[in-house]
């Protein structure tokens, strides 16, 4: 028995050290994000009121295995005069670039808007997240956070467009084999005290 605890005890540990291996590749990202801009929104005439603007930023962050919550820009909702009898509930979807080291690909922002009349809304869907895949380094996932709902009865309204990155490691096969390499000493041990 003591031989078995002792092969578990190293074959955990080596595990582990591959586990921690397969985690470790860190790199620097940089993230860039285009900008967006509807005006109008709602109106049944034209109007220079109800915008809705996204302006993008830059960042650069060394992606680890641990979540970090980034900025991927600012966010404006600009309300003029209000529309009391406005029964228009218009569907948008921000496309907004988003190029991490050269790869571009959008964030789809689903909202809408509707008014209470002396108040308008902006309400937003949560936007699937977006991916990278860098190969050794990983894959980078990009959740970006709703917006929730805007409202305005008159001002305008800012915030920030906030995003987690998470980076899920890809072992190489090495770690693959040695890994399968310790379960199959386990097994052989386990099968061998049995008998």
């Amino acid at each position: 028995m003591l031989q078995f605890t002792t092969l578990v005890r190293q074959t955990g540990a080596s595990l582990l050290l591959v586990a921690t291996a397969a985690a470790a590749p860190v790199h620097a990202v940089s993230l860039e994000t285009g900008s967006y801009s509807n005006s109008g929104i709602g109106a049944e005439f034209a109007t220079p009121y109800d915008n809705f603007v996204v302006t993008g930023g830059t960042v650069t962050i060394a992606v680890s295995s641990a979540p970090v919550v980034v900025s991927l820009g600012t966010f404006s909702f600009e309300v003029g005069w209000n529309c009391n009898t406005c029964l228009l509930t218009p569907s948008f979807d921000a496309l907004i670039d988003l190029t991490v080291d050269g790869i571009t690909k959008q964030i789809d922002l689903p909202y809408s808007w509707y008014s209470s009349g002396p108040t308008d809304f902006l309400a937003f869907a949560t936007p699937a997240p977006v991916m990278f895949d860098f190969g050794a380094f990983g894959v980078l996932t990009v959740a970006v956070d709703s917006l929730g709902t805007l409202a305005s009865s008159g001002s305008t309204v800012y915030g920030n467009v906030n995003a987690t990155l998470t980076t899920t490691a890809v072992p190489e096969p090495a770690s693959y084999a040695m890994m399968l390499a310790g379960f199959g000493a386990i097994a052989f041990v386990a099968k061998r005290r049995r008998r």
